[in-house]
């Protein structure tokens, strides 16, 4: 997954400087507060953590609701109960199917549809209008404007559930970064074609696991996280808030009217929709310490933990400051590979994250 800030190579380094400071509970819940690609808050639920989600961005809720759901929770009774799904068709190259399996191998095979991402986002859609725009190919595009208006028929007739919905928005979502022409976000798009993007657009099974039991509670939210925080408890709250200038409601903003699924009024050379209500204080080297303290003071919960990327826009003795307010402030560095776009970012090879912890 092509993301900012994803901690997927990370999840043991974080998971065992959780380990080390909290002491096992039963029902333990875990607040991931900043989910991004929610692979923190699926690594903790596979843990047995109740896990809270939440992120400003829909692109990220619809990732951590697939993340979060169980196998059982998607069954697609009523999509095949109805005569949306072709019963006839040739299910051949599945080798072991079930619903899901189904579902997915119909909308690779539906008819391509010229709507909102072919015209505003390919070369073809665009070449009449005063930007030419290169983030898809022709045949992508259409096919993605094709299967994204499917699933909103689905939905608006009730023929799938929320997280039948969220599954399948997911797989859209990962198979659409897998094929757009872009360096790594889609602040802009190459000029000239990766040939990636030349790859046919594919849904692809998201992971879904039956839980064990007890059951768990998952909860996801999509909410300004200084207005959420004073609103929950958990015994674990895991923040990984943006630590430089990009806003992702700017960089990913083709996945988020791809997730809402609308057609908003567009801007500019990449075709940018109105995100301003998505920005994030923690983006800004003047409000980013005032967010922090704001979130931490008004957290309800033993053991807080903090990513932060050492190149951010806070200091370090500054997080020291404000999260010293709530208890005995420990800390650990990593070094890894510094997230870069497909032309190889600055050079830099290794960059440190730091996790912070305070317990109260």
């Amino acid at each position: 997954m092509r993301y900012i800030g994803s901690k997927e190579r990370l999840l043991d380094f974080i998971e065992g400087f959780i380990n080390e400071k909290v002491e096992s509970v039963q029902n333990p819940t875990f607040a991931d507060l900043f989910c991004g690609t929610a692979v923190v808050s699926k690594h903790f639920k596979q843990r047995g953590f109740n896990v809270i989600a939440n992120d400003l961005l829909t692109t990220c809720t619809i990732w951590a609701k697939a993340a979060l759901t169980d196998l059982e929770n998607i069954p697609f009774e009523r999509l095949f109960d109805s005569d949306e799904i072709n019963q006839n068709m040739d299910y051949s190259n599945l080798l072991i199917a079930d619903n899901y399996d189904l579902v997915l191998n119909h909308l690779n095979k539906i008819t391509p549809k010229k709507g909102f991402i072919y015209r505003e986002y390919t070369l073809e859609g665009t070449r009449d209008s005063a930007f030419q725009r290169m983030y898809f190919t022709e045949e992508n595009a259409c096919k993605i404007d094709a299967i994204r208006h499917q699933i909103g028929i689905w939905k608006d007739n009730n023929f799938i559930t929320e997280d039948e919905e969220a599954l399948l928005l997911a797989s859209l979502l990962n198979a659409v970064n897998k094929v757009a022409n872009i360096a790594g976000t889609y602040g802009a798009f190459l000029k000239e074609w990766d040939k990636r993007a030349f790859n046919p657009l594919n849904l692809e099974r998201m992971a879904v696991e039956c839980t064990s039991s007890p059951r768990l509670n998952h909860e996801v939210y999509q909410m300004d996280v200084l207005e959420l925080a004073p609103n929950i408890q958990a015994d674990v709250v895991y923040l990984d808030p943006p630590y430089n200038f990009r806003q992702y409601g700017a960089y990913y903003h083709i996945l988020e009217t791809i997730a809402i699924g609308d057609s908003p009024f567009i801007d500019g050379k990449t075709g940018l929709r109105p995100w301003k209500d998505k920005k994030s204080d923690f983006c800004y080297s003047d409000k980013a310490a005032s967010a922090l303290t704001q979130l931490v003071n008004n957290l309800d919960c033993k053991h807080i933990f903090l990513s932060y990327n050492a190149d951010g826009v806070l200091q370090h003795e500054e997080i020291l400051e404000i999260l010293s307010s709530k208890g005995n402030v420990d800390f650990i560095d990593v070094n890894f590979q510094r997230y870069k776009s497909n032309n190889g970012g600055t050079g830099v090879k290794k960059v440190k994250e730091r996790l912070y912890y305070v317990g109260s």
